[in-house]
């Protein structure tokens, strides 16, 4: 680590020996399986975790439901057949992204280089110096396409803490092999104070991390609470890019893209989402569709997820109980 706080440097993990408690011993077996799994050529990985996929969509009802409506809202022209055979492409891909995971943790420089098939744009970066902010999407496979930025980029980036004590020791002993300055989702301003000093730094803008500092903006013709942040930083100057990865076979085509200066400051989060959506629609099914796009709503409107609506009640509960208990 750093001794000043200035440079860039990386939260440091320790493995502890509550991990190797018996309700980790699934993770362990789970993940230990998915190390032999990179050991075979990269074809046969991805047919397996193709399989694997298939069977996730069995066992995860609730999730393949939010899909299916994240799928239903953004592809309103598609048949309910063409619908139902996207899921499982969704899924099949999600499983792809599992053993994309175990390649991104534990292969080599040498072998990520190669799996490179096509590379457009990156020139653009050869002589800025300066700090900014490359958006990327959360695709099946993102863990692999930030190892694969860093092959290119001294980067850095934001993560949220994993619940899972084990995943959240191998995912971060993994990056911070490749990547320099990352900061937890509660170190915001540490990661921006890098970036002001120089730090490429990796954001993706397009999940709903609720109503507070997000703004509602269309994506895929729905609105949805988007995050602010990067509109902020693009106001004051900050230049920000867009780097997509699409899996061709067994390989990747990689592409960064500029947001002109000229762009409308007031509309920015619209041109955001609208370099989102071109993406996604390059390899649909590569995108992670699991996640509740959609879940703050405009006041007075209903929720779009109503197997998720007691959860959210109860975890309003929970919070105010919280607050009242902190405020009596």
């Amino acid at each position: 680590m750093k001794d000043s706080k200035n440079e860039p440097h990386n939260n440091e993990v320790k493995l502890e020996l509550s991990m190797f408690s018996p309700s980790y011993l699934l993770t362990w077996l789970g993940t230990g399986f998915l190390y032999v799994l990179t050991l075979l050529p990269i074809q046969i990985q991805l047919f397996l975790g193709g399989q694997l996929g298939s069977i996730l969509l069995f066992i995860s009802p609730q999730r393949k439901n939010i899909t299916q409506i994240n799928l239903q809202l953004c592809f309103p022209n598609k048949t309910q057949i063409e619908l139902e055979k996207m899921v499982k492409e969704v899924f099949k891909d999600i499983g792809k992204g599992l053993i994309e995971t175990g390649i991104t943790w534990w292969k080599s420089d040498r072998f990520i280089d190669k799996l490179i098939n096509k590379k457009s744009n990156f020139e653009q970066l050869d002589s800025n110096n300066e700090g900014c902010l490359i958006l990327l999407k959360h695709s099946t496979h993102a863990e692999l396409d930030i190892r694969i930025i860093s092959r290119i980029l001294r980067v850095g980036g934001m993560y949220k803490t994993q619940t899972n004590k084990v995943m959240n020791y191998l995912m971060i002993k993994a990056r911070n092999k490749y990547l320099i300055g990352t900061v937890t989702n509660r170190q915001t301003r540490r990661g921006l104070k890098w970036l002001r000093n120089g730090l490429k730094f990796l954001y993706a803008a397009d999940q709903d991390y609720g109503g507070k500092g997000s703004e509602f903006v269309p994506f895929f013709g729905i609105q949805a609470a988007t995050i602010s942040l990067p509109s902020d930083l693009f106001k004051k100057g900050t230049r920000v890019y867009f780097f997509n990865v699409i899996r061709v076979n067994s390989s990747y085509e990689i592409t960064l893209d500029e947001f002109s200066q000229q762009t409308d400051k007031d509309g920015f989060l619209n041109e955001m989402n609208n370099f989102y959506q071109k993406a996604i629609l390059e390899a649909p099914t590569q995108y992670f569709w699991m996640h509740r796009r959609f879940k703050t709503r405009p006041e007075g409107e209903e929720g779009l997820y109503p197997h998720w609506k007691r959860r959210e009640a109860r975890r309003e509960r929970e919070r105010n109980k919280k607050v009242k208990s902190l405020n009596p």
